[in-house]
């Protein structure tokens, strides 16, 4: 049986921008085991991805002492597996696999590569999951990128329908607003924007997702749209299925966001000036849409007006 395993730092959203690479893996070779290496912070995307067998944790920023990254090798060595995929350049990982034994490493140019059997150029302007899935032609398969896909299990479309219901939003449809944190996208932003969508749209509900790090901002925004509806889904399951429920699907650059890419909403991005739009989302497609600041400036400083216009144009 083949075992391959993916190293994949990052957050939530930096995994779901590999699930495209894993998707194909797991078409490829059927009955291939497909182990992941993930920082603790993302253990829950894995909850909706379906082309992984066992998921490793460690935590690649941490500063991790020799017997960290000896506990580690003992359990690759363990697994003995067929290939190894680094998603991000790393020194550490290269001399890691290396000492592992695995025949087959693969990752993008940077230091170390004399350590690697296959290093993969990157071109850094390119869409993120097609970055990733690049790193495939190492294992001579040429498949397109496919979009992100997730795995929407039944008890949580169960609760997206439920809360629709509870919150009185089954038949008309909403509006989902993700904020992020306070000190992303200010709350005197997001309240212009709903008040105008409320204005022009009264009969859709607009509902904003509760978050453990937006209280603040939501508490602001409450008190400046009276009708907001708030919704708080306690995992990954029950807030994708529920961004899967929405008419359309406003949100500030994160985690989130992906999960709005994964499950096909339409969707307007709020992105901040450090990574080319190109690089975040699938922008050939029409149903996403974004605003992104101007170099030299924040998210915060991109204008409420200007996302309005991006949400009515045509």
């Amino acid at each position: 049986m083949m075992r391959i395993l993916a190293l994949v730092p990052g957050g939530t959203g930096d995994q779901l921008l590999v699930f495209p690479t894993l998707d194909t893996l797991k078409q490829q070779y059927p009955n291939a085991e497909i182990d992941v290496v993930i920082e603790p912070r993302a253990i829950a995307a894995y909850r909706v991805c379906q082309s992984v067998n066992r998921v490793l944790k460690f935590d690649f920023n941490d500063r991790n002492s020799l017997a960290d990254f000896g506990n580690l090798l003992g359990t690759i060595r363990d697994r003995e597996y067929d290939a190894a995929i680094i998603m991000q350049p790393s020194l550490s990982m290269n001399i890691l696999l290396w000492l592992s034994g695995i025949p087959k490493r693969i990752s993008f140019a940077g230091q170390g590569d004399f350590l690697l059997t296959d290093v993969i150029t990157v071109d850094p302007q390119e869409y993120a999951a097609v970055q990733k899935h690049n790193l495939l032609i190492a294992l001579n398969l040429q498949n397109q990128c496919p979009p992100i896909k997730v795995n929407l299990q039944k008890n949580d479309l169960d609760w997206a329908s439920a809360e629709q219901k509870r919150l009185g939003i089954q038949q008309s449809g909403f509006i989902l607003l993700n904020c992020g944190a306070y000190a992303n996208y200010p709350a005197d932003s997001w309240a212009a924007i709903a008040t105008d969508i409320q204005a022009k749209l009264p009969n859709i509900p607009i509902v904003a997702i509760d978050s453990v790090n937006n209280a603040d901002l939501l508490k602001r925004l409450i008190a400046k749209v009276p009708n907001l509806i708030i919704t708080s889904p306690s995992d990954i399951g029950k807030l994708t299925a529920f961004i899967a429920s929405a008419n359309l699907f406003i949100c500030a650059e994160g985690d989130a966001m992906q999960l709005g890419v994964a499950v096909g909403t339409s969707l307007v991005a709020i992105l901040g000036a450090n990574t080319p739009a190109s690089k975040l989302l699938p922008i050939s497609e029409k149903r996403i849409k974004y605003v992104q600041a101007i170099a030299g400036q924040s998210l915060r400083d991109i204008p409420a007006q200007t996302i309005l216009a991006k949400i009515w144009e045509g």
